[in-house]
């Protein structure tokens, strides 16, 4: 299988700790991350003291210009870290380059879904077109690499798209909208870490292209 190492335009973005869980989860972004080899915080949930609450959600990119037809199959592997208390989804990033405070909210076409965030599912983005990349994860694997298979949605995108932004969410409480109330945290290496045995990369099968060798005999056309 043909593989695609992530750019080192990956990283985290985040909110910091707020009052409220609907502005923690539409915040415009505060806070980013994009130069560390691990992060033994990548994606996190959490309720703090009170009413104050935070997140943090991780993205990657994958340069997939080469890739004109849909693959059969494909996968985004992530080393993990530290960390694995968090159940994870990968979803359509639609961050910049570099990576900025403000692309914690670059998710694709969810600004609707952010802005009805009450933390009882009302801005959950399960049901948002074209977003959601893969199923939940809900577990992971600290000391090697964990396999996340994608779907339908992101191979088309693969092929379509010259650059394939892909970001990772916490599940429970950030992607379905319930308000978080306990802390929950995964880890993971980046692109940054020396040499590529740990970096995150897209693996994929390429398309068979069906070709007709028939010959015909003893026909009359």
């Amino acid at each position: 299988m043909p593989t695609i190492y992530s750019g080192t335009n990956d990283g985290w973005a985040a909110c910091g700790i707020i009052s409220g869980w609907a502005s923690a989860r539409n915040h415009a972004g505060s806070l980013v991350d994009s130069n560390n080899s691990s992060d033994s915080i990548a994606v996190i949930s959490f309720k703090g003291f009170g009413t104050s609450f935070g997140l943090r959600r991780a993205f990657f990119e994958f340069d997939t210009s080469g890739i004109s037809e849909a693959p059969s199959e494909a996968s985004i592997n992530i080393y993990g870290y530290s960390q694995k208390s968090a159940d994870i989804i990968l979803v359509r990033g639609t961050q910049g380059s570099p990576l900025a405070a403000g692309d914690f909210n670059s998710l694709h076409n969810c600004s609707t879904e952010l802005g009805n965030s009450d933390g009882s599912g009302a801005g959950t983005l399960a049901g948002v077109s074209g977003l959601t990349y893969s199923s939940e994860v809900p577990t992971w694997n600290i000391s090697g690499y964990n396999e996340i298979a994608l779907n339908a949605t992101a191979l088309s995108d693969i092929a379509s798209l010259d650059t394939f932004k892909v970001c990772m969410m916490q599940y429970d409480n950030d992607y379905l909208d319930i308000t978080a109330s306990s802390m929950v945290r995964t880890g993971n290496y980046w692109a940054d870490e020396s040499g590529t045995s740990k970096d995150p990369y897209l693996d994929y099968t390429a398309a068979v292209t069906a070709t007709d060798n028939s010959v015909f005999f003893g026909c009359n056309f």
